[in-house]
């Protein structure tokens, strides 16, 4: 993909035109393409259609024709005037035949209804012949004896069926009448009602004459052909080579007679029929040149408006991109100059509409955002350096108070004071974890060695009236708990429970951790919640309750929380957090490990 990259255009007037290109205007000519071929082939199933249609119908005509000539075979064989005449004998031989050349053309004239050339010829049991040729035409001296040596008349007569149905060429009787035809004929017995054979008859179609004539009226020339149940052909040109393609056709054209083939050109379509009761084919050859010829017309027309309304497109679109992509170019020259000209830069609004105007008023009101948000930001700046500088004065009196309470404690040493120099050293240590302001999260081990100072004095303010009980689980030094979380506790234990109680006094400091939480329980035996509600407030300075409240929400976003729970005697409080491990660290590396999941 990296390889092709330097093929799309770097500019976004240039890829818009491009991606219009290659997104709508490639996509609509295949469109087009694929619509023509669409209806290409859609106009070659009508066509086929039509095809099948008139197929159907000269099967249909075909099949009534074949059923005339049997008609007219069975007319002929019971007609007793014919059976009459052929059989007198010694008399006027002119007006015999005559009359039973009248009697053929009677029949000959009911055929040719059906537009069909057709000729019969009739041979008596003495040998004489019989035909329904025109006065006048060319015919050679005919002897029934030669005609019945014919193969047609031979299969016939030696032959147990009363009559049969063959293709054949003209014989010299016919010749003349009928030149370069293949003839439909039946041979047939014309038998007596005792089984005796009193005549031969021929009944001869110009098969090829017909489908002329028949198909004449159909708007597009077409050609036809028959072949037989084994695809000989029957009626074809004698130059046409298409009999080995046809044969590869038949099979489908008997299984499904709407199915239609092309050649290898597509310059013909080829449909076909099946006739059962002759064992034939018709086949038709539909010439798609004027279907091509309209077709290809319609193509070209249709790219070439296809392809002038491509070029119009693109002139329009280059125009509409060029106007769009204008401000933009303008808008990048902007603000390359925005911190050349410390942002006091803007774009004429009213050169533009719509969009790109809304566009240019952003742009002035993003500038004078930032210029706004410089000023306040440096204001601000400004005043951090001055809380700084107040923080760094106001740093100076603890340490001065560290310095003065280290000179004490060991004054107090010196003079064997242990108790006051061991206040003083607690209370430093509680003054120093206050002063570092560095970490939110200790570890537990640090938070109860500030416990042990912070109780060690308030016990020698007590006069010794109260003790604490420390009962914290295994593994839990390293645990990290909020600075100055258990002090406010202690101390809330101590001026709110046990202040009254001269001795006997009890804090139990509870700490375990389970299920990846961290619940710490400090409890007192003093006076409840109750008794001390009325004086809650009056001692409260400083760090308390609701301040350690504010600060476990921010630290654990909802998920720690401090309960004070009644005991029977006394009050608990509660605080529950995630637990927190964390491995021995120095002042340059910390490794936090969550168990809460």
């Amino acid at each position: 993909m990296g390889k092709l990259q330097w093929l799309w255009p770097s500019s976004m007037k240039n890829r818009l035109v491009l991606s219009i290109l290659l997104f709508v205007l490639i996509p609509s000519a295949f469109l087009q393409i694929r619509n023509i071929t669409q209806l290409e082939t859609m106009m070659k199933d009508n066509i086929s259609q039509q095809n099948t249609a008139q197929l159907t119908f000269l099967k249909n005509n075909i099949e009534s024709l074949k059923f005339g000539v049997l008609g007219a075979m069975l007319q002929l064989e019971r007609d007793p005037n014919l059976r009459e005449q052929l059989g007198r004998t010694g008399e006027n031989v002119t007006e015999k035949n005559m009359l039973i050349k009248n009697e053929l053309l009677l029949v000959k004239q009911r055929l040719m209804n059906a537009i069909v050339p057709v000729h019969l010829t009739l041979l008596d049991d003495k040998g004489e012949v019989y035909n329904t040729l025109e006065e006048g035409m060319a015919v050679p001296a005919v002897r029934g004896a030669e005609l019945l040596q014919q193969p047609e008349f031979v299969k016939l007569r030696q032959g147990a069926e009363a009559y049969y149905w063959t293709v054949h060429e003209p014989d010299y009787l016919l010749a003349n009448a009928l030149p370069g035809s293949q003839l439909f004929s039946l041979f047939s017995k014309l038998q007596g009602t005792d089984g005796h054979t009193f005549a031969y008859l021929r009944i001869s179609l110009d098969m090829k004459t017909w489908l002329n004539s028949i198909t004449g009226g159909f708007q597009v020339k077409q050609t036809y052909y028959l072949l037989d149940g084994g695809g000989q052909p029957i009626l074809m040109g004698r130059n046409d080579r298409s009999a080995q393609a046809l044969r590869g056709m038949l099979a489908t054209f008997k299984s499904n007679p709407a199915h239609y083939f092309t050649d290898d050109k597509d310059l013909f379509i080829f449909n076909g029929t099946y006739l059962p009761n002759m064992d034939w084919y018709l086949v038709s050859r539909f010439p798609l040149e004027a279907l091509s010829g309209n077709i290809l017309a319609m193509k070209r027309e249709i790219m070439l408006s296809f392809l002038v309304t491509c070029i119009v497109f693109a002139g329009i679109m280059y125009a509409i991109v060029s106007s769009t992509v204008r401000p933009l170019h303008n808008l990048q020259k902007k603000m390359s100059e925005l911190v050349d000209k410390n942002l006091n830069v803007s774009i004429p609004e009213r050169k533009y509409k719509g969009e790109l105007r809304r566009l240019a008023r952003a742009f002035n009101l993003m500038t004078g955002d930032i210029r706004k948000l410089i000023e306040r930001l440096q204001m601000e700046e400004r005043q951090k350096e001055a809380i700084r500088f107040q923080m760094l004065m106001s740093q100076m009196n603890p340490h001065f108070l560290l310095n003065t309470l280290n000179t004490i404690k060991w004054n107090a040493r010196n003079h064997g004071d242990m108790g006051t120099s061991e206040i003083c050293q607690n209370l430093g240590k509680l003054l120093e974890s206050g002063l570092n302001s560095d970490a939110d999260l200790v570890f537990l081990k640090e938070e109860i060695g500030l416990i042990r100072a912070y109780v060690y004095i308030q016990s020698f303010r007590y006069d010794h009236s109260f003790h604490v009980e420390y009962l914290i689980g295994d593994g839990l030094e390293y645990a990290l708990i909020p600075k100055f979380s258990l002090q406010p506790l202690v101390e809330n234990a101590i001026y709110h429970g046990l202040v009254h109680m001269k001795a006997g006094g009890k804090i139990t400091i509870l700490i375990a951790g389970a299920g990846g939480r961290l619940r710490v329980e400090i409890g007192d035996n003093g006076q409840g919640l109750e008794r001390s509600g009325s004086a809650s407030g009056k001692r409260r300075k400083g760090i308390g309750l609701s301040n350690l409240r504010e600060r476990i929400t921010l630290l654990y976003k909802g998920g720690g929380e401090l309960l004070l729970l009644p005991l029977p005697q006394g009050t608990v409080a509660v605080l529950d957090i995630p637990l927190l491990n964390s491995l021995p660290y120095d002042k340059e590396e910390r490794n936090v490990e969550n168990t809460s999941g």
